[in-house]
Parts: C-alpha cells; sequence; structure tokens
C-alpha cells in the first residue's frame, strides 16, 4: 500500500488487486480529516478506471483497526464510501473496527450498511 499524507494525525494508504480496493484507514475520522480523506477515497476509486488501465473496483474494503477516534463526519464518510461503492455496483465492507466504532455503528444503525470481517 502506498502511503498518501496525513491530516491531522490521520492517513490514508490504498492498493488495488484486481477488481478489489484496500483502503487503510489510520487516526481520527472527524470534521478536520474528513474532506481531504473523502477526497482522496474518491480518488483511489477512479483513477484505474479513468486511464482503463485495469478492471474497474467491484470490491472496496477499509480497514478500520487504527482509527482511534470517529465522530458523525467520520461516520458520514464512510457511508459516502458505501454509496460510491453503490453507485459503481460494488460491495462495501468494514474491516476490524474496534469497539468505539462498532458501537458507533450499532447505536447509529450505519452498521447494517456494511459487511463487516
Amino acid at each position: 500500500m502506498t502511503p498518501d499524507p496525513s491530516f491531522a494525525g490521520t492517513r490514508i494508504a490504498g492498493a488495488r488487486h484486481g477488481d478489489r480496493l484496500n483502503i487503510h484507514l489510520q487516526g481520527s475520522l472527524d470534521a478536520m480529516s474528513v474532506t481531504a480523506l473523502q477526497t482522496q477515497l474518491y480518488d483511489l476509486t477512479t483513477v484505474f478506471d479513468v486511464l482503463g488501465l485495469t478492471v474497474p473496483v467491484r470490491q472496496i474494503h477499509i480497514d478500520v483497526a487504527e482509527v482511534d477516534f470517529c465522530d458523525a463526519a467520520g461516520l458520514r464518510m464512510l457511508v459516502a464510501a458505501r454509496c460510491v461503492a453503490e453507485a459503481r455496483d460494488a460491495t462495501c465492507h468494514l474491516r476490524n473496527p474496534q469497539p468505539h466504532l462498532r458501537w458507533l455503528l450499532r447505536a447509529t444503525r450505519a452498521g447494517d450498511l456494511f459487511s463487516m470481517e
């Protein structure tokens, strides 16, 4: 995975493997970092499609094991990633959510939108 620059202590890295995009998030998903992260998520899902160098993304796997904080803005970003996946007829999976993120997903019922691993 190639890491991208950090934004307010938050990092995103992504790697393509065929039709699968693996994304690794680290740090805080909050109002300070979410705009930059959304832009990068969009770029990661579209750049190869635009270039036509590989098959389209059909699976998005987001590893959130190292997310230490997530507020409403971060949750909106995760839901937006799921919407991007749905718009491209792809699946969206959250991998390794920590207890605090599992609680937030359950409390808001957003967990029903994702496959959890």
